[in-house]
């Protein structure tokens, strides 16, 4: 599976990165983005290559120059329909308004806290691995 982690941290994205290569090893293609833009652009840029595009996205909120929301809006105006990434929004934020403003995307499976625990992550890669699957049959 391709994960993309979208975060401007780049200590989160290490640890990310090197906790999902723990649970799964060489299970994952990894791709990071510093900020939604990069993210956007990429998907953007390969729209038509679907097997280059990241399944799963872990979106950080508070990036610069496109921040999560911006990201978020901006895919939708893709109109990519025969592109669906699970995506998460994994912030700090423990703002209530940030969780309450997630539930209204449909294209966000969920809202997690920073820092990621490796049951999180393992459960969640694990979820995401068997949707996968089930989707390609």
């Amino acid at each position: 599976m391709k994960i993309a982690v979208v975060d401007d941290d780049p200590i989160f994205q290490f640890l990310t990165c090197k906790l999902i290569e723990k649970i799964a090893p060489g299970s994952h293609e990894l791709l990071s983005f510093k900020d939604g833009q990069d993210a956007l652009e990429f998907i953007r840029t390969n729209r038509t290559f679907l097997a280059v595009l990241p399944e799963l996205i872990l979106l950080d909120i508070n990036m610069p120059i496109l921040d999560g929301w911006q990201f978020l809006d901006r895919f939708k105006m893709l109109g990519a329909t025969d592109y669906q990434p699970v995506i998460y929004i994994v912030s700090s934020s423990i703002d209530q308004a940030d969780i309450v403003r997630s539930q209204t995307y449909a294209e966000l499976n969920g809202y997690l806290k920073k820092p990621l625990s490796r049951q999180q992550l393992s459960e969640l890669l694990t979820t995401n691995d068997a949707s996968q699957k089930t989707d390609s049959l």
